[in-house]
């Protein structure tokens, strides 16, 4: 259990640190309904995780339960991941060089003061679940949940710290601004709008390094 945990603590950190889902809190946290958007985005959010963890760590439980070795599956997979990682890396700092981060938000985000809950959902869904980086880093906690030997209780414990570090920028703001709403939204503007500027280049950093990191876990599978 302490083997997966500390294999699952950066990759959760990755997620965490994506700057689009901090980026769309704090705006939902400005609209209309700030308190039920921000809470159903939140829910969105954790959906979409929980549905990718769980579904890799019971299909490689299913693999396992053939009698077949886990290990070098897992250790193929991580590769592939990783290197998806590395491409797409390569590919946020070539756009970076040629069109700079900062400007006009995206259409989709610069609506988001007429947000309503339903659609708040949908996009904590689609920027936990569908964006390729969250996907694919979300997939490589599943399989090194899976491929370890844990009982179902463990691997649910897992799942679920795995679920709770990889929301912590979203879950605090939300509950910062159910507490105290007034005194947190400045900081959280100011977080917004140097996430803004600098997205690009701190999520190129991160893919590089969870890149690397996959591909290290799975050579070491085999």
């Amino acid at each position: 259990m302490n083997d997966v945990i500390g294999s699952i603590l950066p990759l959760s950190l990755g997620v965490a640190l994506s700057p689009f889902p901090v980026i769309m809190i704090v705006l939902l946290l400005g609209s209309a309904r700030p308190r039920v958007n921000g809470l159903a985005f939140l829910g969105g959010w954790v959906a979409g995780l929980a549905v990718i963890v769980s579904v890799l760590t019971f299909a490689f439980d299913l693999l396992d339960g053939t009698g077949s070795d886990p290990g070098p599956v897992a250790g193929v997979l991580r590769i592939l991941l990783g290197a998806f990682l590395l491409v797409m890396a390569a590919r946020k700092f070539t756009k970076r060089f040629v069109k700079n981060d900062a400007g006009p938000l995206p259409r989709w985000m610069a609506s988001a003061s007429s947000y309503s809950p339903r659609r708040s959902v949908v996009m904590g869904l689609t920027l936990s679940a569908a964006n390729p980086k969250n996907f694919a880093i979300t997939a490589a906690a599943g399989v090194a949940i899976g491929a370890a030997a844990l009982e179902p209780g463990a691997e649910i414990w897992a799942m679920l710290a795995y679920i709770v570090l990889a929301s912590l920028t979203v879950l605090v703001p939300v509950t910062a601004y159910l507490v105290a709403p007034r005194k947190v939204a400045v900081p959280l503007r100011a977080v917004m709008e140097w996430l803004q500027v600098n997205h690009s280049v701190m999520t190129g950093l991160l893919l590089v390094v969870f890149g690397f990191i996959l591909i290290g876990n799975g050579i070491g599978s085999f």
